[in-house]
């Protein structure tokens, strides 16, 4: 079975927030599988733009790659941006949607998480 996760960007404690995600009363939540007792609700609220579902797929060093990532790929000396569309993970081949099968997707062979799109929003040219 998959694992079925994401990511969010928490404004109050200025960090990333990994874990399920849900939606209530207009508000975004990520919260970890277990809850930590004694914190409010304020510190697993998210910021709706940096959402991302995690995509099951690891760059060379083992890192998750989720929806927004960008990736460096050695063979091709491009940039990637993995976006979720449609229903499927994308890839953005330097700003140029590829749609391809997710088994012929970047893989940990050859692609490298070097930032995301909220953290860094210049690694990626859109055209």
């Amino acid at each position: 079975m998959r694992a079925i996760k994401f990511r969010g960007f928490n404004a109050k404690n200025k960090q990333w927030l990994y874990g399920f995600y849900l939606q209530n009363r207009g508000a975004h939540f990520v919260c970890p599988d277990e809850f930590a007792t004694g914190k409010s609700w304020d510190d697993y609220e998210v910021e709706p733009d940096s959402v991302g579902q995690f995509s099951t797929l690891y760059d060379k060093h083992k890192n998750e790659i989720y929806d927004g990532d960008v990736l460096k790929c050695y063979d091709i000396k491009s940039l990637i941006e993995v976006r979720f569309v449609r229903g499927v993970f994308a890839f953005l081949w330097n700003g140029n949607l590829d749609d391809e099968c997710v088994t012929q997707a970047p893989t940990h062979e050859w692609a490298e998480v070097i930032g995301n799109i909220h953290d860094n929003p210049g690694l990626i040219k859109k055209k």
